[in-house]
């Protein structure tokens, strides 16, 4: 019988296999571990496949908020913070403040919108 595989995809985990009760026994450990069931346990060709959230991928707690022409990137870390404003920055904003230690915990960035168009 083949082991079941789990790869992750972007904040989410894929994970798949041959055996249906395998599969929905790791799915049930992802879910004991904080993770969120994305879809249900689906046959797909000959393996069974279930999406869930990573409960360790820390970038779901990002936040930005408008202020004016600024946009605020607040997050847990400091890698976090860093690929949300890198990928505001490919979508036309600029970079103004590099990330740096928040006061209150976590980490923050600042980006100029102006021009920009975002599709969040």
């Amino acid at each position: 019988m083949d082991p079941v595989k789990s790869v992750k995809m972007g904040a989410n985990i894929v994970i798949s296999g041959s055996d249906k009760a395998q599969v929905e026994a790791a799915a049930r450990a992802l879910v004991a571990k904080g993770a969120k069931q994305l879809s249900k346990v689906e046959p797909i060709g000959n393996n069974w496949m279930v999406t869930c959230e990573d409960p360790d991928d820390l970038s779901r707690e990002v936040k930005v908020v408008k202020l004016g022409m600024q946009l605020m990137i607040k997050g847990p870390t400091e890698q976090v913070v860093t690929q949300k404003a890198q990928e505001l920055v490919r979508r036309g904003a600029k970079l103004i403040a590099a990330p740096s230690a928040a006061k209150d915990g976590g980490w923050v960035a600042i980006c100029d919108d102006a021009g920009s168009v975002y599709k969040w």
